[in-house]
């Protein structure tokens, strides 16, 4: 579920900012390339629905390292562009959808232009069915029968 959540904010990433080639995940290499992304799992809380269905909520830290200008200071347009565009994007998509299907609904987008980067926390929920194991009714109502 974490993997096609994460899988699903650089698919929308990737459809708004085409330009920036690189997302990092979880860890930043210490000579990182500019502009680029890097999402991290700040944290998450799962729920127990019922006995089939349990609910996720996760939030994940987007940060945006914006190019440096010919100052060597990240360029202040730039963010305020970027991070105007990222909220609009996760706050006009109301949800986003994993590869194997799942939708995870975009409760919240916060945050903006820090320092020498953008800093947005999203929070996202999602309802799953537990994995089980294949019911067959018909062997069951047998077994009731029966017994």
């Amino acid at each position: 579920m974490y993997g096609d959540a994460l899988d699903a904010l650089r698919g929308l990433l990737r459809s708004n900012f085409p330009a920036v080639n690189r997302i990092y995940v979880s860890t930043m290499p210490k000579s990182f390339i500019r502009p680029s992304f890097f999402i991290n799992l700040a944290n998450s809380y799962e729920e127990h629905i019922n006995r089939d269905m349990y609910q996720a909520d996760m939030t994940w830290q987007i940060v945006y390292f914006a190019p440096m200008d010919s100052k060597g200071q990240a360029d202040v347009f730039n963010q305020l562009s970027v991070s105007s565009t990222l909220k609009k994007a996760l706050m006009e998509a109301m949800v986003v959808t994993g590869p194997s299907g799942i939708v995870y609904h975009i409760i919240e987008a916060e945050g903006g232009p820090r320092d020498a980067e953008v800093y947005i926390t999203v929070d996202l929920q999602a309802e799953a069915t537990r994995p089980r194991p294949e019911y067959d009714l018909i062997a069951e109502v047998i077994h009731e029968q029966e017994g």
